[in-house]
């Protein structure tokens, strides 16, 4: 049996995936493989399941990459995130999931109040749970369309909401609550001034995010989402919508097992963004056991008027397979604090008026793998957000190559990398380091500093140049190599 884990004073966190709005991420073969189902009036959801958005930012590594020593633990059975956000109503009960403001929800309501509501170090500023201490998805999904990534009541986009959490921050729920309401989201105010017509909106800034393509390998994808939540890290996540979901979900032993789909009124898998918020492998049938706890953002009520009336989860979560979770979900993303306190490790030199900025640690990560990857990491702090363009690394002595990788999203506290999968590790020694980017006002800044770099841990590589490799970025794109 499950254990009684969660309260209305101890709440569960969300994981939600990024999504982008234009092309669907799955084939039409892919969605006539497995069973489907007409749209029973509940949506549109508002996840476009397009995954350019998501291979184009910042690609998540593992925890195991940040730990000491720098390994993956066994993992316990289970792990349940706090402090969450409440649970949200995003349409209504006759139509819920109308209008499409999952992303908005998920991504930046569910996944940046609860990231926000953590120090750097995990622990906890506030009560995510109470209106004043969480971000409202009104404000953003109105931001959305007021920026042209997201239509009313159609969706759109997932990834813009963490960025501009990252940047700017949100007024509270409590000033801007949420109503389904296409003319309300209009009239609330967007101006170019945004930052000064909400002044306490800094409050709510992150420190960075990162994605993950579950589709290139589901059950590893699942691995990875319970070591996040193992690690106290919320993952919001982009996927099909289950049939029934909206108004008659099926369930087994309390546990979601469906896998057949909804096809939107375009003749297309409707795409829906939720909150993972805990796991437990012992939930479900003793066959097929094991489930991702996922907060929707369905209302309280659900998925209990849905027909699910032996759910083993509270009001507004439910339990889902890992084998139905597998096969029908997408995208994902996860968040990080923003630091505020000064660090340590090495102050780089600023273009003027450029905030201040360091490299708290940069070290290499070989994790134990068949075919051996080395990431050279850096992690940085901005004592104000900046959106960082390019970061370009010179390796110590000899030949003194450059290689240049792309970042392209806002950071405050965060890490980037660069990547190479020919077995070796990069040279030990010092580095060279040279970071392009904007102000959250659109000025250029641009940063430069010297880093000493260790070997390769914990799987000990053999350092090597640079030249004449494949040398992959943060996004996972190819870095531009020169002398």
């Amino acid at each position: 049996m499950p254990r009684s884990l969660i309260t209305e004073d101890r709440k569960i966190h969300f994981i939600v995936v990024p999504l982008v709005a234009t092309v669907l991420l799955a084939s039409a073969g892919a969605a006539s493989a497995q069973g489907h189902c007409t749209d029973d009036g509940s949506g549109p959801y508002g996840s476009l399941l397009d995954h350019r958005e998501f291979d184009q930012a910042v690609q998540a590594l593992p925890p195991a990459a940040f730990l000491a020593p720098r390994t993956q633990p066994p993992l316990p059975s289970h792990a349940y995130l706090y402090n969450l956000p409440a649970v949200s109503e995003q349409g209504t009960p006759a139509s819920p999931g109308s209008p499409g403001s999952c992303e908005a929800q998920s991504f930046g309501y569910g996944l940046g109040s609860y990231t926000a509501a953590r120090r750097a170090d995990g622990s906890l500023k506030w009560s995510a749970a109470l209106a004043d201490n969480s971000v409202s998805p009104a404000y953003l999904f109105a931001w959305g369309m007021f920026s042209r990534f997201a239509q009313c009541p159609k969706g759109g986009k997932a990834l813009p909401y963490l960025n501009h959490l990252v940047g700017f921050g949100a007024p509270t729920r409590a000033h801007i609550p949420y109503q389904p309401d296409c003319s309300y989201f209009s009239a609330i105010q967007q101006q170019a001034n945004f930052p000064d017509d909400y002044p306490a909106m800094k409050r709510f800034r992150i420190g960075s995010y990162a994605t993950f393509n579950i589709r290139n390998d589901p059950h590893a994808a699942v691995q990875r989402i319970k070591e996040y939540l193992a690690n106290g890290q919320a993952v919001a996540f982009s996927g099909h919508v289950l049939c029934g979901y909206g108004k008659n979900l099926p369930m087994q032993h309390g546990v979601i097992y469906e896998t057949s789909i909804t096809i939107g009124a375009n003749g297309k898998p409707a795409g829906h963004g939720q909150l993972v918020v805990g796991y437990d492998d012992d939930v479900g049938i003793p066959s097929d056991s094991g489930a991702l706890l996922i907060q929707n953002s369905f209302g309280t009520a659900w998925p209990a008027s849905a027909g699910a009336t032996h759910s083993l989860a509270p009001p507004g979560k439910a339990y889902w397979s890992y084998n139905s979770f597998e096969q029908t979900q997408f995208l994902a993303a996860v968040a990080y604090a923003r630091a505020l306190r000064r660090p340590t490790g090495v102050m780089l030199s600023g273009s003027p008026d450029a905030p201040p900025g360091w490299i708290t640690q940069a070290f290499q990560w070989a994790p134990d793998d068949p075919s051996p990857t080395a990431h050279f990491i850096l992690m940085h702090f901005f004592q104000e957000p900046v959106h960082l363009s390019h970061i370009s690394l010179t390796e110590p002595g000899g030949q003194m190559i450059t290689a240049t990788g792309n970042y392209d999203q806002n950071i405050s506290t965060g890490y980037s990398y660069l990547s190479r999968t020919d077995g070796n590790a990069f040279l030990s020694g010092m580095w060279a380091v040279s970071l392009q980017g904007t102000d959250m006002n659109g000025n250029s800044v641009s940063y430069t500093g010297s880093i000493q770099v260790g070997q390769a841990e914990p799987n000990s590589l053999p350092g090597a140049s640079m030249s004449g490799q494949i040398i992959t970025d943060s996004t996972g794109a190819v870095a531009q190599l020169s002398p």
